[in-house]
């Protein structure tokens, strides 16, 4: 199939409003070469999540995609939009990254260059099949989707100073969003306690007393490209929940350092890893959270996880079918 119609949503605050450089790009491109689309605007939260399910409510084109633009957050609304909508399989999505971290992008092998990531989208011929988290914190009886990942504790905090941080306007605007998130993690360092987190899987519980990350994870990237656990695959048909101890600050740190770097870890004793389609979290304190960059204040969680799926239109660099 070719794309003959683009249903568009764009986010013009996205990435401290660097995405409003970005959309014009793309849109100079898209009249080069001749391909029609309508322009829908995304002007406050959620309100691409109401977009989403105005588009599918009057019936969609043939041949058409939702092709979002804006960061993490923004692709978040527009599959929960779908998700409920009365379609939710009506249109595939198509991506361009133009937010602070844009780890989505990484983690599926989508450039992170406007024109380069569309003639990725035009370059497509069928569906790119993607897992999509699904969460429920029972506590609050909160329920949604995560494209990325849904982390507590140590990443949270940082995305919660990062994303509340003057700076972060400023980085943004230099294209050095990720910046924004290094520069919190040696205040939260010396901030964050160990708390203790139980891990259920297929009736069969765990608890690691000293925990300082908690992330279920799509993909190996969270924080604007700290990869956080490299061997996760976002259309494996499985989730990945990685918890990390705090065992002295020496040591997280240099930790830290090595997943920014990219590198393996040294002491693996120190990192909990599961796998699974469905797994239930739990804390019994007060702990920040982050849901695709976006942050929640501090509650007692227990967040039951499972999948669902998502077409993408978008040539993958890295994944296949």
């Amino acid at each position: 199939m070719q794309v003959e119609f683009f249903y568009v949503i764009y986010n013009p605050v996205a990435g401290s409003g660097n995405a409003t450089a970005t959309w014009k790009i793309i849109a100079a491109e898209l009249a080069k070469r001749g391909i029609p689309y309508e322009l829908f605007e995304s002007r406050y939260q959620r309100h691409t999540v109401q977009l989403t399910q105005q588009i599918i409510s009057r019936g969609v084109r043939d041949g058409s995609v939702l092709l979002i633009l804006g960061g993490d957050g923004t692709l978040n609304e527009a599959i929960t939009g779908l998700k409920l909508s009365s379609n939710p399989k009506a249109l595939p999505i198509a991506y361009i990254p133009a937010g602070s971290g844009n780890d989505f992008a990484r983690g599926i092998g989508l450039s992170r260059k406007p024109i380069e990531a569309l003639d990725q989208v035009l370059a497509t011929t069928e569906p790119l099949h993607l897992d999509i988290g699904t969460y429920t914190e029972v506590y609050k009886n909160r329920t949604g989707y995560f494209v990325n990942n849904f982390g507590i504790g140590f990443d949270a905090a940082v995305v919660n100073a990062a994303n509340h941080a003057m700076s972060k306007k400023v980085l943004n605007s230099f294209s050095m969003g990720t910046t924004a998130y290094i520069a919190q993690v040696a205040k939260i360092l010396l901030k964050r306690r160990a708390f203790p987190v139980t891990v259920t899987i297929d009736g069969k519980s765990e608890t690691i007393p000293d925990a300082y990350i908690c992330t279920t994870t799509n993909h190996p990237y969270f924080g604007g490209g700290v990869r956080i656990l490299p061997s996760a695959v976002p259309n494996d048909g499985e989730l990945d929940l990685i918890v990390v101890d705090r065992p002295n600050l020496l040591g997280f740190a240099g930790q830290a350092i090595q997943s920014i770097m990219g590198r393996p870890i040294k002491n693996p004793r120190t990192r909990h890893h599961f796998r699974a389609r469905s797994l239930e979290v739990m804390t019994d304190s007060r702990q920040f959270a982050q849901i695709d960059g976006e942050d929640w204040t501090e509650q007692r969680f227990r967040v039951q996880f499972g999948l669902t799926e998502q077409d993408f239109w978008i040539k993958s660099k890295t994944l296949h079918n």
